[in-house]
Parts: structure tokens; C-alpha cells; sequence
């Protein structure tokens, strides 16, 4: 009993201290410059791997959304590889052609049609105008 009756005793002679005048005025600004005075003391590429850790704790996906993204991408190489543009044009047109058949040159069809070939003399030149006038000026002026 003697450890308890030791502190009941020291209860006793604290509850008469105070602190002193101003002390919790100063508390929070003391706080902070020992808080930045410790977090300087760090590397910093500690502090940015804690920031990021605690920045994605929060994030959690659902096992569902990770089902969801693979199919989605099943779904988009399967609809790459089964395009019609996968396969080269040229393909398809020689290999139905007898050997002892002249082939045929035709001219290579773009995605967006056939392209005209024209001269670039028989244009005139073009010019292309910005939205805004170019200025030096800021862009907000109070």
C-alpha cells in the first residue's frame, strides 16, 4: 500500500501548482515550432513517402472494381485484335489471287477514305489565327 498512499501524496502537493502566467498562450505556437523543428531533422524523401502512405491509407477499392477493370481490359484487346484494321489491306487482296495471275496495284485506302494527291502550288498558302490576340499584358488587371 505504500506505492498508492506515495501517490495519493503527490496528488495532494500538485493540485496547489500552477503554471505559469502566459503558458497557454504560448502553448500552441511552442507545440508548432518543436513539430517543424522535428520534421526538419528528417530526409525528405521520408516525409514524402509518409505523406503518399497516408494519402492512399483511405483509398480502398472493392475486389469488385478490380474484376470490373479486367474485363474491361479483356474487352478492349479483344476488340483490338479482332478489328478489321489489324490485318494489312494488301493482305486480303493477294492472297485470294491465283500465282499465274497478274496482281492488281491498288493504291492504299486510308481508314478515312481515299486521299487526293494535290499539288501544293495549286493551294494557297493558309494561315491559322490564334483565338486571343497575342499581348504582353497581364491577363488580369485590377
Amino acid at each position: 500500500m505504500s506505492e498508492i498512499d506515495d501517490i495519493q501524496k503527490l496528488l495532494r502537493l500538485k493540485r496547489y501548482e500552477q503554471p505559469p502566467e502566459g503558458y497557454f498562450d504560448d502553448f500552441l505556437l511552442e507545440f508548432q515550432r518543436r513539430q517543424r523543428a522535428e520534421m526538419l531533422k528528417r530526409p525528405l524523401w521520408e516525409l514524402a513517402w509518409e505523406r503518399a502512405n497516408l494519402w492512399l491509407e483511405g483509398f480502398r477499392v472493392p475486389a469488385i472494381a478490380y474484376a470490373s477493370i479486367l474485363v474491361a481490359a479483356l474487352g478492349v484487346v479483344g476488340l483490338v485484335v479482332n478489328s478489321p484494321n489489324a490485318a494489312s489491306p494488301r493482305s486480303g487482296l493477294t492472297a485470294g489471287i491465283a500465282p499465274n495471275q497478274p496482281q492488281l496495284n491498288l493504291p492504299a485506302v486510308s481508314p478515312n477514305g481515299p486521299v487526293a494527291q494535290v499539288s501544293s502550288s495549286a493551294l494557297p498558302p493558309s494561315y491559322i489565327l490564334e483565338k486571343r490576340p497575342v499581348t504582353y499584358d497581364a491577363p488580369f488587371s485590377f
